[in-house]
């Protein structure tokens, strides 16, 4: 893997966060590179569940997160999800490094369609999830990544700014 692009971290937020203004985030960093969002996380105690397994929820915010980072990309404007389909294969450890990683495969009307997974460093398959996310906030994505030169792959178009209500 090349160096990609480092995505930046969205204030406040649950999992890409700093930990500075939010205790609670999971801190993670993605990395965007050929199209393929990834992001390093090592799990710990209080990320379980039952003790030693990583709690579900925590598994299902990694895909999620990517996912809408790699649909976010693509369109060149924060997407929020639409819907999203978890399957759990195998146990996280607390303690393991794993990776989260997410790419965009297509559209279906104004919905951008995106497969995640999380693995471990060995490259055995934990999780994965298939979603869809809806372009919703374009300045926001410039403001913080900045204009691109092209449109966003699979012909994506950035949303609409709307104001939270």
């Amino acid at each position: 893997m090349g160096t990609g692009k480092e995505l930046p971290r969205y204030p406040g937020c649950f999992v890409c966060g700093n930990r500075k203004e939010n205790p609670l985030a999971l801190g993670l960093s993605f990395v965007l590179e050929d199209g393929m969002v990834r992001a390093p996380f090592t799990p710990q105690r209080e990320h379980a569940g039952y003790p030693g397994i990583v709690h579900g929820g925590i598994i299902t915010s990694l895909l999620d997160e990517a996912s809408i980072w790699a649909a976010s990309a693509a369109a060149q404007a924060f997407c929020v999800t639409h819907s999203l389909k978890v399957k759990f294969l195998r146990p996280a450890r607390v303690g393991e490094p794993l990776t989260v990683l997410a790419q965009m495969e297509g559209r279906q009307g104004r919905l951008l369609l995106v497969r995640a997974r999380v693995e471990t460093g060995e490259g055995q398959v934990l999780a994965q999830s298939q979603g869809s996310f809806l372009p919703r906030f374009r300045r926001e994505w410039i403001r913080l990544v900045g204009p691109s030169e092209r449109r966003g792959c699979h012909g994506a178009q950035g949303g609409e700014d709307r104001k939270a209500g």
